[in-house]
């Protein structure tokens, strides 16, 4: 490779090792990551960022390189799960998260959400925040349990959220029948 080349290895270096520096950089330099929305609550506004293709790019460099190298981030904690429609499915059935009864009515007519309508928004912000809480949980009983070979901040949201992907995949048939937002867009 030379010295001048550009690709996304010159991305990631620029970065300092920081996963919040290089998440500002995708967002900010390919709109297509921009994964942003207003939230409306009590008569205001709020804007949202669920940044989950970009965040994904990021969980997937520190996975596959495991930490090390061009996949150390110092700050990888500052990565939430990756909200999309299948986590959420997974965090019902195991009843970490549940749906209004009317929201449950229309995931179970498979009416399609607007991106960015408020039903999309509260469902992934739910699921985030869910995944966020089971994280501390996790966190909480491995410094209970000094047998355990490794440390709290060993989980994080990427771990879970892996874990919760491959679960769904795994259990397909058994979680059928808990429907799942569906939303057209390029942010999933």
């Amino acid at each position: 490779m030379y010295p001048n080349e550009r690709t996304f290895t010159t991305c990631i270096e620029k970065c300092s090792r920081s996963a919040k520096q290089l998440l500002e950089l995708v967002v900010n330099d390919f709109e297509s990551y921009r994964d942003e929305a207003v939230y409306e609550i009590d008569g205001s506004r709020h804007e949202v960022s669920f940044y989950k293709r970009a965040q994904i790019l990021i969980g997937d460099i520190w996975a596959c390189y495991k930490g090390e190298g061009i996949g150390e981030f110092k700050d990888i904690d500052c990565i939430t799960m990756f909200a999309d429609y299948r986590i959420p499915q997974v965090l019902v059935h195991f009843g970490a998260m549940r749906y209004s009864d009317s929201l449950l009515e229309k995931l179970q007519s498979d009416v399609e959400l607007k991106n960015g309508s408020q039903d999309e928004i509260e469902i992934r912000g739910c699921s985030i925040e869910a995944v966020e809480r089971v994280r501390d949980k996790v966190r909480v009983l491995i410094e209970s349990n000094p047998d355990l070979k490794f440390s709290k901040t060993d989980i994080n949201a990427i771990l879970i959220d892996h874990f919760l992907w491959d679960y769904r995949r795994e259990h397909a048939d058994e979680l059928e029948s808990i429907p799942y937002h569906k939303t057209r867009c390029i942010y999933y």
